[in-house]
């Protein structure tokens, strides 16, 4: 990829701020969590328990670049296959989500290193199960990971669809230790940079997190487009980290991760 800072730059405004891991922001994927019966939040939110209790393995280390609803145009882009559009005029979306990638992991590669303990030896996306979305000829992630030199060096297509039968388990975002398979051999010390565009239920990546960790990854850190927002949601923090994010602005500069080890720092 080009000059994506510059890129991006027409196209801030697609995107929302991430609020570090704090009480009421669950420390997985940065949506809101349910109250205990004490009145404080689980560290947790209902989704990304239900997505983790049955599995043998699976990550905590979620990081998205953004925030969205179904009501942005970011959300758009991912899931409608509309093309982005911003102060410089309409973009591929490819060429879009490569700079978005390019441009956060230019600036935060320490982050997602610190949290995978080390450099990452592999790149790898999550393929279509076709129950949410039609399977594509040509995977939008692994195209755009292909535009990102310092990633597209360490890509390989590991993951597979194992079985159609585990595609309604998905949909229903419910996570299945066999939904994928791992293509080669053990992944022995591997650490795995997992990339994908949109985090809704966390079923599908928390299944791709749980193959890879079975076949020896050391590691694996998800780093996502976009984490899915329902800010009418029955608990009590979602409405709030969206606002929170509507109202401040967004900036490459920062991350949930960094943040995080500001807030512990501090």
């Amino acid at each position: 990829m080009g000059d994506a800072e510059a890129f991006t730059r027409g196209f801030l405004p697609l995107f929302h701020a991430v609020p570090p891991v704090r009480l009421g922001v669950c420390r997985i994927c940065h949506s809101g969590p349910n109250n205990r019966g004490n009145g404080k939040p689980w560290p947790t939110c209902a989704s990304c328990k239900r997505t983790t209790q049955n599995l043998t393995g699976y990550t905590e280390n979620v990081v998205p670049i953004s925030l969205t609803t179904k009501e942005t145009q970011l959300y758009d882009v991912l899931v409608r296959e509309k093309t982005p559009y911003g102060v410089t005029g309409r973009r591929s979306r490819v060429d879009f989500l490569a700079a978005t990638v390019t441009h956060f992991y230019q600036k935060h590669a320490g982050c997602l290193r610190g949290l995978a303990g080390g450099s990452f030896t592999i790149v790898a996306t999550i393929p279509s199960t076709g129950a949410e979305r039609p399977i594509q000829a040509f995977p939008l992630m692994d195209a755009v990971v292909g535009k990102v030199s310092a990633l597209a060096r360490l890509f390989r297509p590991l993951l597979l669809q194992a079985d159609g039968e585990f595609a309604p388990v998905l949909a229903a975002r419910k996570s299945h230790s066999n939904a994928f398979r791992v293509r080669g051999g053990e992944l022995n010390g591997e650490r795995v940079l997992l990339v994908n565009d949109l985090f809704v239920s966390g079923a599908h990546l928390q299944s791709a997190a749980s193959a890879l960790i079975a076949k020896g990854a050391q590691t694996v850190v998800a780093l996502v487009v976009a984490r899915l927002m329902n800010p009418a949601s029955t608990d009590p923090y979602s409405a709030k980290i969206w606002q929170e994010s509507c109202d401040r602005p967004f900036s490459f500069d920062r991350c949930c991760v960094c943040e995080s080890a500001c807030g512990r720092a501090a």
